[in-house]
């Protein structure tokens, strides 16, 4: 840790003092310089304000102002470009920059320093330019510091948390290599003065800047190359013992990147043209950097759209996205370098890898759900932030994908905790002339390494995949709903037909066998006998509609198509709202693991509702109702056992149970067709299942429902679902 006093500067009143400057307006009239311009001139610094330019270049350098004013004049005429001319003072050379920003043209003077570009720097330069390697930061940090013979040379990149890293380093101990700087260290203000500029640069940073004087509007000094640092960053360097530094904005596909930084721990002067070099340098590096970049994403979104490709053929061959999902959970994991995944679908979790609790990842649905105004939610420290509300995490990181924009179905990647090294850097906000400045170095922890743009790239690319194949389900489903209708118009018909064709043969019978019992009335033996006949008669004429009838619904029967069924919120659904319904909230449900079923959701909530409706009925006159549903995998079939411990069966009705209208002698306290059952054991075998009871008077009642398992459809990855 260190602590260390800085002089407070408002940066935008000063300048640094290695060169000097003089800004004038559209007019040619000086609205601004800077109060050491005395030293290279003639006259008190207070008397140029408000002068023509031309007149401070004819007085303190007749044999040069043609030449300078001209360059001036192209300025005036053309906004754009800047040129750097030679100008000879008082027998000493100096670069003369001439620039216009705006409505404003500067002109800063710097020193020549001897000999600026050496044979062996173009030979590095030429190696650098012809040289094929892996690493192209540690190559360009190599040839800077050979350049500028400075101490260190680093390559730092900005992370789109507003954390940056130190990705390369060439010194002679690599102290800062990996390590990561806090938010604070590039805040925006210092982010907007170093990308204003082709670099940055300070020959001394124990030298006092010097006021810069100027009349009306205050004038932007960004673009000027004396314009001090960011005090954050000078006051850091100082800390360091930095002495001498230069910074280079990185730009990569016209944005920001991050910056080159060379450090020397003695004053050092570095000549223009050798800082021109280096950013020459450096933007071939960024170059090549960002051509074999674009390479890279070129080759990952081939293998995306190839992942892609193989996913879309599942997806349409499937009728359930959640199985193929299922399926895929690792490939999914891997391509989004995560170490855990998650798929929640209707309190059905799937799962592989590290992830948390299945009572955890409900919560965590919970706690992201009102975020997904977008379908993508990421957050690099997620436990930290929610450690109260869920309890310790087995991960740090989480990047979550909500399918169809429903709120019960969910991809959720998690990412383990990644212990790191952070600078940080804090500063007193008082106006004193001293003020202190704080740097140190800290241990981070619950944070995992954030999600990049590729897994971003990847998430999305999957979110686009999944609504492409939702869309084209829904133009089936809107198919099959054209289907229905027409289906059900036949319903319909069918229905009148039995209200209407078998209402008179039915009264025919009623009337006739109403005849036939009043045995009081004295009736000749032709009329019973013509009676007899006529309700034969009708009996038949019901057979015939009932056999039409069912010929006509065997040739239209609906072919129903299966998909995976998760039962965790359907179960929950039935058992609360048959509680309310038998009155019968006393009665304690106690759920065990309840697996996914494949089959047609509107009949398995057809079985598990007649099924468990009864368990709660029959226990509703006990003291304590309890009622268990559970499951477990065995060969072929996934068997659900709802138990209860309501009044029986006895014995001699078991065999008989699945018979319409039938129901066990002590039932009749309980309101109820025998309808239930004989529909349930008809819809389980539609579905290729099975049902059985085991039953006894006062102990209670089991129904077995098994079903097909078809592990081609339904992954047994870590699955379970929680009551």
């Amino acid at each position: 840790m260190k602590n260390f006093k800085i002089r407070r500067i408002e940066s935008a009143s000063y300048v640094q003092s290695f060169g000097y400057i003089i800004v004038i307006d559209l007019e040619g009239q000086i609205i601004g310089l800077s109060s050491n311009i005395s030293e290279i001139s003639t006259e008190p610094v207070n008397s140029y304000l408000k002068q023509p330019i031309a007149a401070f270049f004819n007085r303190s350098f007749a044999a040069q102002a043609p030449k300078i004013l001209k360059a001036i004049q192209k300025l005036l005429d053309e906004p754009e470009g800047r040129q750097t001319l030679y100008h000879h003072i008082a027998g000493k050379r100096y670069y003369l920059n001439l620039f216009r920003n705006k409505d404003k043209i500067y002109c800063e003077w710097e020193p020549h320093q001897k000999r600026a570009a050496k044979t062996v720097q173009i030979d590095t330069l030429t190696c650098l330019l012809e040289e094929k390697t892996k690493n192209v930061w540690t190559s360009v940090c190599t040839s800077v510091r050979k350049i500028i013979g400075f101490d260190r040379v680093l390559i730092f990149k900005m992370e789109a948390s507003g954390r940056g890293r130190m990705l390369s380093e060439c010194s002679a101990d690599k102290k800062y290599l990996g390590k990561q700087f806090a938010e604070s260290f590039m805040p925006a203000e210092a982010i907007n003065f170093y990308r204003s500029s082709p670099y940055r640069y300070c020959p001394d940073t124990d030298n006092e800047n010097i006021a810069f004087l100027e009349i009306g509007e205050p004038t932007d000094l960004s673009p000027s190359l004396l314009h001090p640092f960011p005090d954050v960053h000078i006051n850091y360097l100082k800390g360091i013992g930095v002495v001498s530094v230069i910074v280079i904005p990185i730009f990569i596909d016209h944005k920001f990147w991050g910056l080159l930084a060379g450090h020397h721990y003695q004053e050092k002067a570095v000549d223009l043209q050798t800082r021109q070099l280096c950013t020459l340098v450096l933007q071939h590096a960024a170059h090549r950097f960002d051509s074999d970049f674009k390479r890279s994403q070129l080759k990952y979104y081939n293998q995306i759209k190839s992942i892609e490709f193989n996913l879309k053929e599942k997806l349409m061959n499937n009728n359930s996205i959640n199985v193929v999902l299922v399926q895929n959970l690792k490939m999914l994991c891997r391509n989004a370098k995560a170490d855990g995944i998650a798929i929640y679908h209707a309190g059905d979790i799937f799962t592989s890898g590290i992830c948390p609790t299945h009572a955890q990842i409900e919560e965590i649905v919970k706690i992201i759900n009102p975020f997904h105004k977008k379908p993508i939610f990421k957050d690099h420290d997620f436990a930290s932030k929610y450690r109260k509300e869920i309890g310790s995490l087995s991960f740090a990181g989480l990047l979550s994908l909500q399918i169809a924009q429903r709120n019960d179905h969910y991809i959720l990647w998690f990412r383990k905790e990644k212990t790191d090294r952070m600078y940080r850097i804090s500063s007193s906000n008082a106006q004193e002339e001293e003020a202190g400045c704080e740097t140190w170095e800290e241990t981070i922890v619950n944070a995992a390494e954030p999600w990049d743009d590729k897994i971003l790239y990847f998430v999305q690319s999957l979110n686009e995949l999944l609504h492409e194949v939702i869309v084209l389900r829904s133009k089936e489903h809107e198919k099959l709903n054209e289907e229905l209708i027409l289906l059900n118009n036949e319903f319909e018909t069918i229905a009148f037909t039995l209200s209407h064709d078998l209402k008179n043969p039915l009264s025919v019978v009623k009337i006739g066998a109403q005849i036939i019992h009043d045995q009081h009335l004295v009736q000749p033996q032709n009329n019973k006998q013509n009676w007899s006949k006529t309700i034969l008669d009708g009996i038949q004429n019901i057979e015939a509609i009932i056999e039409g009838l069912l010929h006509l619904l065997d040739k239209k029967a609906y072919k129903f198509s299966k998909a995976p069924i998760p039962l965790s919120h359907m179960l929950k659904k039935i058992v609360d709202e048959t509680k309310i319904l038998y009155n019968n909230e006393r009665c304690t449900v106690e759920f065990g693991k309840l697996l996914p079923i494949w089959g047609e959701k509107s009949m398995i909530y057809q079985i598990f509702l007649n099924v468990i409706s009864n368990a709660v009925k029959y226990t509703s006159m006990q003291e304590q109702p309890f009622i268990k549903i559970d499951s477990h995998q065995n060969n072929k079939y996934l068997h659900y056992s709802i138990t209860d411990n309501g009044i029986g069966i006895p014995k001699a009705f078991l065999k008989n149970m699945f018979n319409v209208f039938n129901r066990a002698s002590n039932s009749h306290d309980f309101p109820g067709t025998g309808i239930g059952l004989s529909l349930t054991k008809r819809m389980l075998e539609k579905l290729d299942g099975k049902i059985a009871i085991k039953s006894a008077i006062g102990n209670g009642t089991t129904v077995i429902l098994s079903f097909p398992y078809a592990p081609q459809n339904l992954l047994s990855i870590n699955r379970s679902s929680r009551s």
